[in-house]
């Protein structure tokens, strides 16, 4: 990497809509990991992310900026994980999440599932799923991550100042910033635990293609199995009213993404309160006759059947129905939330 050629690829993206160009994904890639490594000021960080913004991002700019991150993770995990949850470091601003304790209630059953974030991210600064970790009592996991006993399921959420310094300490450039920027698109996919299966959130669905590219590395398609969501506010979070639109991405059935649509519910549960609430957090998550579980309970089903440990989104309802237990998610230690 030559510092110098940060100037280079800003001049590429940044001359106008008669001069600017696309980058390569070497090109993307090489910024990155300018960036990442601090050879780039702070001026010329945020002349190259507005852009790429300002230009339009390209599956290739994605893909570079994805596989600085990729190169940049040192984590060898003992354990193997189903499921990594991909949901906008951002937050949600109009409607409380379900991810965390759907994520917990999934565990019950098995599933082996990791959460990431960083609080206070740009745009909309939201609680993330590091706030609501934290609202429930629990702290951010420690790495490096212990070894799992087969056949015993696990959460646990990480915060990226763990397992992406380089990119956390970008958060305060970020900020000042105020805008989306190509961050926002990559760091929820990175899967920083090589999970066997991805959930990610998305806001608009002509991006699902260039993720899908993005995710493909030295021309291999993405051996995992991917299931991108249209959910409410852009993340992974199903819609309490109305049906939530998904594409899917398994090897096991070719190539081709498959549309999936997930029904609005059929009971008469009422709307999620706003974001920020610890105590109805707590509440639902320990409460089985919580007038909103219905809610929590086809969260916690989306994640089975984006695991691939249920092969339709019924099933999962199902086998969460069928469950032995009485509903609640135990406050810790009973379950293994990893330190």
């Amino acid at each position: 990497m030559h510092p110098e050629m940060i100037r280079e690829y800003i001049k590429k993206v940044g001359t106008g809509p008669l001069g600017a160009r696309d980058l390569t994904r070497a090109e993307a890639g090489d910024a990155a990991r300018l960036i990442l490594s601090g050879a780039a000021t702070s001026a010329q960080i945020g002349a190259l992310l507005l852009g790429l913004r300002l230009k339009g991002e390209t599956a290739e700019e994605m893909g570079g900026f994805l596989d600085a991150l990729g190169d940049a993770l040192t984590l060898r995990p003992a354990t193997r994980f189903d499921l990594d949850v991909g949901d906008p470091y951002d937050g949600k601003k109009r409607s409380a999440s379900l991810v965390v304790p759907a994520a917990i209630a999934a565990s019950e059953t098995g599933l082996r599932i990791v959460l990431h974030g960083l609080p206070k991210v740009p745009v909309k600064q939201g609680p993330g799923v590091l706030d609501d970790w934290k609202a429930l009592g629990r702290s951010p996991s420690r790495l490096p991550v212990p070894k799992i006993p087969d056949a015993e399921g696990a959460a646990l959420c990480l915060s990226q100042e763990s397992f992406l310094p380089e990119l956390a300490r970008l958060l305060p450039l970020r900020q000042e910033l105020g805008l989306r920027t190509l961050w926002n698109t990559v760091e929820k996919c990175v899967n920083p635990l090589g999970a066997a299966a991805q959930i990610i959130g998305i806001f608009h669905e002509p991006i699902i293609d260039k993720l899908r590219h993005a995710l493909d590395r030295n021309g291999a398609a993405p051996s995992r199995r991917i299931l991108f969501v249209c959910g409410a506010e852009g993340g992974v979070d199903l819609h309490p009213h109305r049906a939530t639109f998904c594409h899917l991405l398994d090897p096991a059935l070719g190539p081709e993404i498959h549309p999936v649509t997930i029904p609005p519910p059929a009971g008469s549960a009422g709307p999620l309160p706003p974001p920020g609430d610890p105590l109805f957090l707590r509440d639902i998550a320990n409460d089985p006759s919580h007038p909103l579980a219905l809610h929590l309970k086809r969260q916690a089903a989306l994640f089975l059947f984006a695991s691939g440990k249920s092969t339709s989104f019924s099933e999962a309802e199902e086998r969460l129905a069928e469950a032995p237990s009485d509903g609640s998610v135990p406050s810790p230690p009973p379950f293994r939330s990893l330190p």
